[in-house]
């Protein structure tokens, strides 16, 4: 819709402004949860004018709406917006005056009238401006190679910085969006072009198609001097009868660089039209790199965005980047369906998109590429975030909502990999096809439209035919923590069975709760099939057909969301029946010992022995989780005495299986698990086993790889880079960090510097970390917060990032969307001393009630240390005892 001014009379008339926010402490009358349903928008159209060289945007915005009942005012949503004009157009063409104001930090505004608005059918009318952000949130400026740039991320609330809207998931309508800007720049929106126009004074004003049904999250704007590459168009189909436009977006000069990813796009798309059997939903589709990007990518219907490092790259790239990029369009893609043709309620159903998107990615990933090796990424990823999973203040899937900073919490690992996890248990349970045909039912009962966990639960079960899992899935969604389950194996003259007892896994140092799930529960034996139970009730009995087995396996294939615990007495059985387990059975073995060894039912030697079991035959994710666990013992829980035999343990059992690998691969017919497995061994070798050979040979090829800007590799695999980048850090001295500090000055590269920062985390010298920190007025906020996630797992970045957060906290405020600004407790985590936890719990106490959402955040980092302290005082010395017995 052509944009159109308020004449100076209608302005005069109106009365209008907008008031600044009130205190943080609301009356019990504002509604920060959901607005009411007393009126209810059914179609937006959006005029904006953006140039991205100027500091403020405007736009006029008017919202066809529906008043369930009379009313002299409404809450909506609007935030830090300078609105100068509102009104109310009634079907008749008459119009109400109306006066807009903020009357919330987080945004809420109240809209009232000049008089009572009657039931029925009317248009809010908004002329406004405001600023563009600058912490990667709203409608938000990027500035690269010199060029300015206009980017949006809307989620979760944050298109009420862009626009007044009713800004949560429960309204979906239609939306008519305008974009007058710079004649020399590109435009983007969700759909494609309609039509252009001129707007006067150098501008151009582009008009799109309206949009399906959409949440306002789902909504997004790009302007700037773009590079627009032509992807092509994906097919028609069976299940679609048009094609669909593809095309690649990014900041000037790199279109090019979005070939390679470009690539896969059509044979995701394709394959989530197979398996949900429905089409894809829009009428184009937009791979967007973003320069600077909080989040890894966004959903946005038709028009997804992404970090740069996810999808510029080329078939030169390193595997690990090639796989991310894959899966993450993969999770992206599949978000057309989970969330935006189906989209939440509420945002108390976050998995609903999140949880879905993550199970669906590997699947798809692994479709696509199935030589890339992602079989078993939803299960690792699974196992990790049981480590979240068991702290007291951990969420559930499903959490109530009451406010946006519980919006912000919902966005974790809990959402995104332990509801995977449970979607993966309740698969395998049911069956592949039996799960997918309840999948496609949900989609298609609720298609453009709004859906609970309820609405989901109920639509599989009915298609599957099993009302039993309903319980059973609310078990797992609606509470925290993880279930456990103690196997005892009973032998008959004709039969076995396996007695089962249920419990809450905790580790040492934390109280049990009392809290039970119906458990689906797979086990395996050696030549048998697996059999299947829903463990639902105490005392439950598990029959084996056929004689007694040498062992049972209690999570076969790793399928199922729980800890499993054998007795004492016994996991030195499945210890040596390692070579008989599958690789997923492996990587599960070796998370419940080492989880076991933590809550007190396995002892250091058992954990220790399981190490030295799996260490010739793991595969690249069980490396990399062996080393996420010895790291985390090397960095807090071991005296500076006790390392030296930790290393001397890891460079036994690992270095001949490196040393028997080229370090420059075959990368034209090397299978990807070959080239991962060797990066996760050299990972290894380096942080935890301080091997001087592998150092040695690593640091020149990072040397030539830095001077080069990425380009050199001295001949060696690119997988080895980031750790010869980290090797250099921990052994090469001044020369090697002064060639770090130029290299990361002088690269424009976002995957590079992604390395740089993760290889400079590592460093053991004080003062190089905080001539680190003196660069982060150089990096992009996104790079900001790669930092502070991956720095903190190192102990001497960890304290100085800490030292710096304090220091320059309001300088976090500016420039972190309120997700990442939540996180940053998270900094002190993996900290395991009482200092170190009066210190976090000093800063940020005072602080919560002028933080939404940081309450959560804190207190589970202080479980963190708590439970590492714990540990520490309980099994340490019993853990340097067997490792250096080991070595």
């Amino acid at each position: 819709m052509p944009f159109r001014i308020l004449t100076a009379a209608i302005l005069v008339a109106l009365c209008v402004a907008a008031a600044p926010a009130s205190a943080a402490n609301p009356p019990d009358s504002l509604p920060l949860g959901p607005l009411p349903r007393d009126v209810v928008p059914e179609h937006y159209r959006l005029a904006f004018t953006i140039d991205p060289t100027k500091p403020r945007f405007s736009g006029r915005d008017e919202i066809d709406v529906n008043f369930v009942q009379p009313r002299h005012s409404i809450f909506l949503h609007g935030k830090d917006l300078d609105v100068h004009a509102a009104l109310l157009r009634l079907p008749s063409g008459e119009t109400i005056g109306a006066h807009y104001e903020q009357v919330h930090e987080s945004g809420l505004a109240r809209l009232s009238f000049d008089r009572e608005v009657p039931a029925g059918r009317a248009t809010l009318i908004f002329d406004y401006d405001a600023a563009l952000g600058a912490s990667l949130s709203g409608l938000y400026k990027v500035v690269d190679g010199g060029d300015d740039y206009a980017f949006t991320q809307f989620e979760a609330s944050d298109a009420r910085r862009a626009f007044p809207s009713f800004d949560e998931p429960g309204f979906k309508t239609p939306f008519d969006i305008s974009i007058a800007a710079p004649t020399a720049d590109k435009v983007v929106s969700n759909t494609p072009v309609l039509a252009t126009a001129a707007a006067g004074e150098g501008l151009t004003r582009t008009s799109f198609e309206a949009t399906r049904p959409l949440p306002t999250y789902l909504v997004a704007l790009a302007v700037g001097p773009l590079d627009i590459v032509d992807g092509g168009d994906i097919p028609a189909n069976s299940l679609r009868a048009r094609p669909v436009h593809l095309r690649g977006i990014a900041a000037k000069g790199k279109g090019e660089q979005l070939r390679f990813a470009l690539s896969f796009t059509p044979r995701v798309v394709i394959a989530l039209e197979d398996y949900f059997g429905i089409a894809y939903p829009f009428p184009k589709l937009d791979i967007i790199a973003v320069p600077d990007f909080a989040a890894g990518a966004m959903e946005n219907a038709g028009a997804i965005t992404f970090r740069e490092r996810l999808v510029l790259m080329d078939g030169r790239a390193p595997l690990e980047q090639k796989r991310l990029g894959l899966a993450v369009q993969a999770h992206e893609i599949a978000h057309q369906w989970f969330g935006d043709l189906v989209t939440p309620r509420w945002w108390d159903d976050t998995w609903l998109n999140e949880s879905f998107a993550n199970w669906m990615e590997n699947k798809i990933a692994g479709t696509v590429r199935s030589d890339w090796d992602f079989s078993r990424d939803t299960l690792r990823a699974g196992l990790a975030v049981m480590t979240l999973d068991e702290l007291p203040s951990a969420r559930a899937i499903h959490q109530p909502i009451a406010n946006s900073g519980d919006i912000e919490n919902s966005f974790d690992g809990i959402t995104y990999n332990k509801g995977a996890a449970v979607l993966s248990m309740f698969e395998n349970y049911l069956g592949a096809d039996v799960f997918r045909a309840g999948i496609s039912a949900y989609l298609r009962k609720f298609s453009s439209g709004n859906a609970t966990a309820q609405d989901f639960i109920e639509t599989v079960a009915k298609a599957a035919g099993h009302p039993e899992t309903i319980g059973a899935l609310r078990d797992f969604i609606d509470q925290p923590g993880i279930p456990k389950l103690e196997t005892t194996l009973k032998c008959r003259a004709s039969a076995a069975e396996i007695r089962v007892a249920r419990s809450m896994y905790v580790p040492i140092g934390r109280t049990p709760v009392s809290r039970a799930w119906r458990v689906p529960m797979c086990v395996s034996a050696p030549g048998r099939p697996k059999t299947c139970a829903l463990v639902d009730s105490p005392g439950r009995i598990v029959r084996l057909a056929g004689r007694c087995p040498a062992y049972v396996f209690p999570n076969a294939e790793g399928g199922g969301y729980y800890r499993f615990d054998i007795g004492t007495s016994s996991w030195r059985t499945l210890i040596e029946a390692t070579p008989g387990l599958d690789a997923a059975e492996q990587l599960t073995l070796s998370s419940n010992i080492a989880a076991a060894f933590r809550a007190g039912r396995a002892s250091a030697a058992d954990f220790v022995a399981a190490v030295a079991a799996l260490a010739p035959v793991a595969k690249w994710d069980l490396v990399s989780a062996i080393h996420d666990t010895l790291h985390g013992f090397d960095q807090d829980i071991l005296r500076p005495e006790d390392r030296p035999a930790l290393r001397t343990f890891v460079r036994a059992r690992f270095a001949q299986r490196f040393q028997s690998m080229s370090y420059r691969g075959a990368r034209m017919a090397e299978p990807a698990g070959i080239a991962l497995l060797r990066a996760q061994l050299a990972t290894l070798l380096v942080e935890e086993g301080r091997d001087p050979q592998v150092t040695s040979a690593l640091v020149p090829a990072a040397r030539a790889y830095l001077a080069s800007d990425g380009l050199d590799t001295n001949g060696m695999s690119r997988e080895l880079m980031q750790e010869g980048m980290r090797a250099g850090v921990l052994g090469g001295g001044t020369a090697f960090e002064d060639a770090l500090v130029d290299a990361f000055l002088k690269s424009g590269k976002q995957y590079l510097r992604q390395q740089m920062i993760a290889a400079a985390g590592a460093t053991e010298n004080a003062a190089f970390a905080d001539r680190w920190l003196s660069l982060v007025p150089k990096m992009r906020s996104g790079e900001l917060i790669t930092l502070m996630r991956s720095g903190p797992e190192d102990a001497v970045m960890r304290t100085r990032i800490w030292a710096w957060v304090k220091a320059n906290y309001g300088t976090l405020v500016q420039r972190l969307p309120p997700q990442a600004l939540a996180a940053t407790p998270a900094v002190l985590g993996h900290a395991c001393d009482a200092a170190s936890r009066a210190d976090l719990d000093g800063f940020f106490r005072p602080r919560l009630a002028s933080l939404p959402g940081m309450a959560r955040p804190l207190a589970l980092a202080e479980e963190q240390i708590d439970r590492c302290m714990a540990f520490k005082a309980a099994r340490a010395n019993e853990l340097a005892a067997a490792v250096s017995a080991s070595k």
